[in-house]
């Protein structure tokens, strides 16, 4: 049956949740996005709907805020927050009849919820997208923190996984995040990032100087979230050294801007610089070039292996190489100004016709009427990466062998995989 009245929250995601949204709504569904606080970037919040559904936004957005130096009202938000979730999904219940759940994250987080949804016959679609699923002990977003402690969280993001997978829900994750799932799961990048071209970058628009021009300097932008994390002052590194020998290369790199803001800057630049430990080939910030016919360069240690895990899906297009590639990589493009425009003018298309908001909306719905098309799915026991995200693969690997020296080779959660679990355990002791 074809799900008419389409749920997509709670978590907004770079814009995740209203491309859904958007899209659902022009194939001629009636979707809304329900949002249990506001994006920090302003990518959107609960505005609309009833005022039970704002007063948990709102309470949502207060726990997030409030500084744990405040753990009286930073408690008291986040029970009244907890409080709220209850009547809201009472009311989702009687006002739509499919689900799509983003960030690992659903209305009230329970068991509950999910095995109630299956009993009414509600289909659950869950977007996992980093760091909800990622493996704790190879994800620089969390800090450096006591073995104790990391042992706890993995066994929390393990439990958040199986939750969803034993919970019924379809289950879309991209392949360099997938280790701690046990059954098939969507492959991320067969559905898609739900984005469209913006209407002041018209198809073919060329990503600066036309092929021919040189481009002096090159204008560069980075935009970090979190500049530990992203590589910030190594990527600062590599463009100083480049200037040292003569590239002519400009970085501006913001802080603390709104979506907006960072748009409006993406448009004078040349290239984006997104990060250098990624995971994936293209993330909200280089989504975010593409719809603008920007060009953008990403480092990650998932570069190598990337082709293979991919299965034959569609890969971004990006120029995605290896961290210690990442310099040489940017020379190169700071010296091609054909290769700037034509991967600039690739992206956006990419963006236009494969991550289409209708066009990723059409294979959620897909997903929804319970189908699962040939190719779209993997095998997570056949998922070999080690690196993770967010930071180098020495300080991954110094992670791993704190987690093993912690708990052995069961706090890697891993016990399902035991191939992959022995490639940890002999990563984690290659020497230092």
């Amino acid at each position: 049956m074809t799900p008419r009245r389409v749920l997509v929250g709670p978590t907004e995601v770079a814009g995740i949740v209203h491309g859904l949204v958007s899209g659902l709504t022009r194939l001629g569904h009636r979707a809304e996005a329900v949002l249990e606080s506001e994006h920090p970037f302003g990518y959107g919040s609960q505005a609309g709907g009833p005022r039970l559904l704002r007063w948990w936004s709102r309470s949502g957005t207060q726990a997030r805020r409030l500084p744990w130096r405040r753990p009286l009202a930073k408690g008291l938000a986040a029970a009244a927050h907890l409080a709220l979730a209850w009547p809201v999904l009472l009311w989702a219940l009687w006002r739509f009849d499919a689900f799509v759940f983003t960030y690992g994250r659903s209305l009230t987080n329970t068991r509950f919820e999910l095995w109630l949804l299956r009993v009414l016959r509600r289909p659950v679609v869950v977007f996992f997208v980093g760091s909800d699923a990622r493996p704790p002990y190879i994800n620089g977003a969390l800090p450096g923190e006591p073995a104790a402690r990391l042992a706890r969280d993995t066994r929390r993001t393990k439990r958040r996984v199986r939750r969803f997978e034993r919970g019924g829900a379809v289950c879309v994750n991209a392949p360099a995040t997938a280790q701690f799932h046990e059954a098939p799961v969507v492959n991320w990048f067969v559905v898609g990032f739900p984005r469209d071209a913006v209407d002041d970058a018209p198809e073919g628009a060329a990503a600066g100087p036309g092929p021919t021009a040189p481009v002096k300097p090159l204008r560069a932008v980075h935009s970090p979230s979190n500049p530990r994390v992203k590589g910030t002052a190594q990527i600062q590194a590599v463009v100083a050294a480049l200037r040292a020998r003569g590239v002519a290369i400009e970085l501006a790199t913001l802080s603390g801007l709104d979506n907006a803001q960072v748009l409006a800057a993406l448009r004078g630049c040349d290239l984006v610089l997104d990060q250098l430990y990624a995971d994936t080939p293209m993330a909200g910030l280089a989504t975010e070039a593409a719809q603008l016919g920007k060009p953008a360069l990403v480092g990650g240690y998932f570069a190598a292996g990337m082709p293979g895990a991919l299965q034959g899906a569609a890969v971004p297009p990006s120029c995605f190489v290896r961290p210690q590639d990442f310099e040489s990589a940017l020379e190169a493009l700071a010296q091609d100004p054909g290769r700037l425009s034509a991967l600039g003018a690739e992206a956006r298309h990419f963006v236009q016709t494969h991550w289409a908001c209708t066009a990723v909306a059409a294979r959620v719905l897909r997903l929804l009427q319970g189908e699962r098309p040939a190719g779209w799915c993997f095998d997570p026991h056949g998922v070999r990466y080690l690196e993770g995200c967010g930071l180098p693969a020495e300080a991954a690997r110094e992670r791993v062998r704190r987690l093993l020296a912690h708990g052995g080779p069961a706090a890697l959660q891993l016990g399902d995989k035991p191939a992959l679990e022995a490639a940890f355990v002999a990563w984690a002791k290659e020497a230092r």
